[in-house]
């Protein structure tokens, strides 16, 4: 599992540690958030970032 994915000083990523955190692209992240396999991410001024707890367990349930 991705590091980042470990690291309880983080709390928000961003596309692209999301896209390496499952080992896609971004543009995969952008399909699959569309399509809603993956939480939805929070907007902050434009930018979209999702919650690194989320995303964490979503892989476990997903590839354990």
């Amino acid at each position: 599992m991705n590091e980042i994915l470990n690291d309880d000083r983080v709390e928000l990523l961003g596309v692209k540690e999301v896209a390496d955190c499952y080992g896609v692209t971004p543009n995969t992240i952008w399909v699959w958030n569309r399509k809603g396999i993956i939480p939805q991410p929070r907007k902050f001024g434009g930018c979209s970032k999702w919650s690194r707890r989320q995303i964490r367990e979503h892989i476990i349930l997903k590839f354990s």
